[in-house]
């Protein structure tokens, strides 16, 4: 425990996010995974991607140049908004 709190404190105090790292931050977030959550998170992708298709397949044309590249929960907080605002 007290190795990660050490490693975590170092990435902390170090490994801040600014306009001029963003690669260098986005590359040991996923370095520093365990291989398990990779594959959650591309499984979690691959199911976002689906279920975005099938979303942007039954709405209206309209609806589908309005969102065509947002993820599912966007969209369909969006289209909550907009059909109760209707309603």
């Amino acid at each position: 425990m007290a190795n990660n709190t050490i490693s975590l404190r170092s990435i902390l105090e170090k490994e801040k996010l600014n306009d001029m790292n963003f690669l260098n931050w986005y590359q040991r977030l996923g370095t520093n995974s365990p291989r398990a959550s990779k594959d959650k998170f591309a499984k979690h992708m691959d199911d976002m991607v689906d279920v975005v298709c099938l979303m942007l397949a039954t709405i209206t044309l309209e609806l589908q140049k309005q969102h065509e590249y947002v993820v599912s929960y966007e969209m369909i907080q969006n289209l909550k908004e907009i059909f109760e605002r209707e309603a």
